[in-house]
């Protein structure tokens, strides 16, 4: 019975130690109480964040990616003022004890990180404000993450996106009451706005200039498209291709361009096949560049869509005709069957 009792005060008093405990956590900020005019100090000060930016900065137009922003608080004390001096010992345990937790004046707390895009740069911001518990003078924060889309016709340039903070921190605390202190403290709500910069890199970005063909039914024929080169860099090795369907069909899908400056356009030959039964109609046609950047590396273009007609044959004419020629004949035939009935009448 004894050793029960032991154990239900042991849980009792686990118990207790966790309520308190849930209790301090859930109070990291107090409420202002008052605004404190009567305490023993007042030191001038605030947290001061800055960002620093880890990796590389540099994307790629079409890239998702994730930045790393971590947070350091450069923030400073400044002046020291005496407001009123103690009297007697308890009063002076009250005075250090306030003089202490003045200085956590630089201490940032319940730290908001949301990265926006307020200038409508060509980027999509992903990820939702993130959060960092406090940021004492002189710390760095573990990295907040956001991850990002560069659109996929992004220019080449540099981009300002705003890592927009809110944190509070402790403006003023007072003590009083020794042995039983009581502790006030007044927190202010402060807003800071941190630029990142990013760069979209140049690339070699293509556009179809024009089309010239004579498609015609049942015959092998020529296409011509003419691309040019409008991005900022050079294009090397670049080979176009084509993508077609019914009622095309090839097996000279691609043509060698070479390499293209910016603002180069080259004409590029292909040989298409069209079906007998094709109707004469403009068609759809996909097209794409194929190429190497400055770094050697393969790159491949946005898919682009051409305009691919086929034209009339005389054959088609002819038949067309002898079709209106039996309509009207037909026409003509039913007015005099008509007419004669009329007349045969009278």
């Amino acid at each position: 019975m004894e050793r029960m009792r032991k154990k239900i005060l042991v849980l009792f008093g686990v118990f207790l130690l966790f309520v308190a405990t849930s209790n301090v956590n859930a109070e990291i900020i107090p409420p202002n109480i008052d605004e404190l005019l009567d305490d023993y100090y007042d030191v001038s000060g605030e947290p001061q964040l800055s960002g620093s930016v880890m990796g590389n900065l540099e994307f790629e137009s079409g890239e998702t990616s994730r930045i790393f922003v971590r947070l350091i608080n450069n923030g400073q004390t400044g002046t020291f003022e005496t407001e009123n001096k103690p009297v007697g010992p308890n009063e002076s345990v009250d005075a250090s004890t306030e003089l202490d937790l003045e200085y956590d004046i630089t201490t940032a707390v319940n730290i908001h990180g949301a990265l926006k895009n307020e200038d409508e740069a060509p980027v999509r911001v992903f990820s939702d404000p993130q959060q960092v518990e406090y940021l004492r003078s002189g710390e760095i924060a573990q990295p907040m993450e956001f991850d990002i889309e560069i659109f996929k016709n992004a220019p080449s340039g540099t981009y300002e996106l705003r890592l927009n903070l809110t944190y509070q921190y402790q403006s003023d605390v007072k003590v009083d009451g020794y042995p039983n202190q009581r502790i006030d403290y007044w927190y202010v709500m402060k807003n800071q706005t941190l630029p990142i910069h990013i760069e979209v890199k140049p690339k070699a970005d293509f556009i179809v200039e024009s089309v010239k063909s004579q498609l015609i039914p049942d015959e092998e024929c020529l296409f011509y498209v003419t691309y040019r080169n409008v991005g900022d860099v050079v294009a090397e090795d670049a080979v176009a291709r084509i993508i077609v369907s019914d009622p095309f069909s090839t097996t000279d899908d691609q043509a060698f361009l070479g390499t293209l400056e910016p603002g180069d356009s080259y004409q590029a030959q292909y040989s298409i096949e069209v079906d007998s039964d094709a109707l004469p109609k403009t068609y759809g046609i996909e097209t794409e560049v194929e190429y190497k950047d400055g770094r050697g590396d393969t790159r491949i273009s946005d898919v682009m869509k051409v305009s691919a007609t086929v034209e009339e044959t005389d054959e088609s004419m002819i038949s067309v005709g002898y079709l209106l020629a039996i309509i009207i004949a037909g026409v003509a035939g039913v007015y005099l069957h008509v007419k004669r009935g009329k007349e045969s009448n009278s």
